[in-house]
């Protein structure tokens, strides 16, 4: 150890020198320790996640009911996240790859193992895993990212908290291979445009300062749909654990009660005077209603004391702009991030309805503002807007553009800016701006491997929906740690990483609090360092100490 900083990737021997140098045995000079890999950036990102307490924080959160032998379970899941994260497209390339990386054993010592386990045994204990496992490791997962996410979040909110933080939302498909029905979980829906058996993930980024991160992501079947804004809202609970949340609306949900109680008072009294031929099937009807009512007048009131303590518990409250697409636009959706108290920019309709034809062609030329090439905007166009509990002045932007073959494209944007604060033209390139999370989707797929799943049980794959987003950050977070002499490094994006600095062979230095990596002469990034110092200090502080040596049995 070097003042009490583990170095994995030394063995026995390397170790009793270091402890030398460091005085243990008098008399004997400092000396440098070399080693070498073929995985050179993946070496890197070990310290790094040695530095996140990875997995530490993973023995503490991760009860797999599997036996151990020379593995534990957690082994075998971080030995997951390194194939992951080394470009391994299927979990038998950890042995049978070129350049196999169970074959590296400076790499696992680098994620503190001493060699890595066949990928057959990695397949076994994700065969495992329950869906308390898959929430226990969204639970480490989370531990470890949150000082780093708020600290994205204090960036862009600023000192007063008052700056917009910017949350994308949407669904991405995971189309299956093969013999389609071994995949657990799975359903038809349209993947990728296509109907087709898979999964959905449904994610949210955050948008930093200089790059879009990963919030949380879910797992569904492939018949998810985002129309019935069940994703959207069951991402809210975790998007507001990891980063923050908003004050609740709590004086218009008062608005939407009284609006309520006055509804059902309209009902009983329709349903006191109800007379006449028919009256029995219009006091049914109106029964139905009435009861229907009643139930939403109970659940609003529900919510409107959830809200009350919430805010009272409220000390650091966020501005949070949530961007999606117009499958999330539904008056329920709409209804809900209001009361919660969220700023958004929804596409509401998808403009098909032949009838918003007729509007949107009423609208005199001079009305409609050129917001980009080719697309037109307009606040002239009198769509009806949601249907809410009580009034909201809820903002709607007109869209229409034309494809390359003359077709008219339409569709509204709804959102809570008002124009005081935002022009038609900034609403609308606010609202593109979400093409971000597009590319993180296409990040997933093309760098990670993620367009399609990795084993057969939804509990494994929804675990490897967690360990992608991860990865996906830590490539991102790792330049925090790290230090480089090459301008490429320094500013190279995941694919890079990923897929060729993962891939160069690397030599390894170990002096005092110094750990000194160099690209090889023959590789594409000859000559690189990375150098990781620890007493260099770092702009937080980690929230978790350092933990023992966990049971080998999990």
């Amino acid at each position: 150890m070097i003042h009490g900083w583990e170095l994995p990737l030394l063995n026995h021997h390397v170790e009793v020198r270091l402890m030398q140098s460091h005085g243990t045995t008098p008399n004997i000079a400092a000396q440098a320790i070399k080693s070498t890999t073929r995985h050179g950036f993946l070496v890197a990102l070990g310290w790094v996640a040695q530095r996140l307490n990875l997995v530490e924080i993973l023995n503490r959160h991760l009860r797999i009911k599997q036996k151990t032998y020379a593995h534990t379970p957690v082994d075998k899941v971080v030995e997951a996240l390194v194939a992951i994260l080394g470009n391994c497209r299927y979990m038998k390339d950890l042995n049978f790859d070129p350049e196999p990386l169970v074959a590296d054993p400076a790499v696992a010592q680098a994620w503190g193992q001493e060699r890595f386990a066949h990928f057959s045994t990695v397949c076994a204990t994700f065969s495992k895993l329950t869906e308390e496992n898959v929430q226990q490791l969204s639970d480490a997962l989370a531990e470890i990212q949150a000082p780093l996410l708020q600290q994205e979040v204090a960036a862009v909110a600023g000192p007063d908290r008052s700056g917009m933080v910017i949350v994308d939302i949407d669904l991405t498909g995971q189309k299956v291979r093969g013999e389609t029905r071994q995949y657990t979980g799975t359903d038809f829906g349209y993947i990728q445009g296509k109907l087709a058996r898979g999964y959905q993930i449904a994610a949210a980024f955050l948008s930093g300062k200089q790059q879009r991160f990963a919030i949380d992501g879910l797992l569904k079947s492939g018949k998810a749909n985002s129309r019935s804004g069940a994703c959207l809202l069951e991402l809210i609970p975790r998007i507001e654990a990891r980063i923050g949340r908003p004050l609740r609306r709590v004086e218009w949900v008062e608005a939407c009660l009284a609006q309520q109680k006055a509804r059902v008072r309209q009902l009983y009294q329709q349903l006191q005077t109800v007379s006449g031929k028919g009256s029995a099937r219009r006091k049914q009807k109106l029964q139905r209603e009435f009861q229907e009512e009643v139930q939403h007048l109970r659940e609003v009131n529900q919510r409107l004391r959830q809200y009350r303590q919430e805010n009272r518990t409220n000390l650091a409250p966020l501005r949070i702009l949530l961007r999606a697409d117009s499958a999330f636009g539904t008056p329920e959706v709409i209804q809900r991030l209001l009361e919660l108290g969220y700023e958004f920019t929804i596409k509401s309709y998808s403009g098909s309805n032949v009838a918003y034809k007729h509007l949107f062609d009423a609208v005199p030329a001079e009305n409609w503002v050129e917001v980009e090439k080719n697309r037109f905007a307009s606040e002239a166009v009198t769509v009806p807007g949601p249907t809410l509990l009580a009034p909201y002045p809820v903002r709607l932007v007109a869209m229409r553009r034309w494809d390359a073959d003359g077709r008219e494209v339409r569709s509204v944007i709804l959102t809570t800016l008002q124009p005081e604060e935002l022009t038609t033209t900034e609403v609308v390139k606010l609202y593109h701006g979400r093409q971000t999370i597009e590319a993180g989707f296409q990040e997933w797929k093309g760098t990670f491997h993620f367009g399609t799943p990795r084993l057969r049980k939804y509990e494994a794959n929804a675990a490897f929906t967690q360990l992608v987003l991860f990865a996906f950050n830590l490539v991102r977070w790792a330049w925090r740690f790290l230090s480089t002499n090459s301008p490429k490094l320094a500013e190279a994006g995941s694919r890079l990483l990923v897929r060729v600095a993962a891939r160069c062979r690397a030599t390894i230095r170990c002096l005092g609090d110094t750990l000194r990596l160099v690209f090889s002469r023959g590789t594409p990034l000859a000559g690189a360092e990375i150098t990781l110092n620890r007493a260099t200090p770092y702009p937080y502080a980690l929230l978790t100490p350092r933990m023992s040596s966990c049971s080998r049995e999990t």
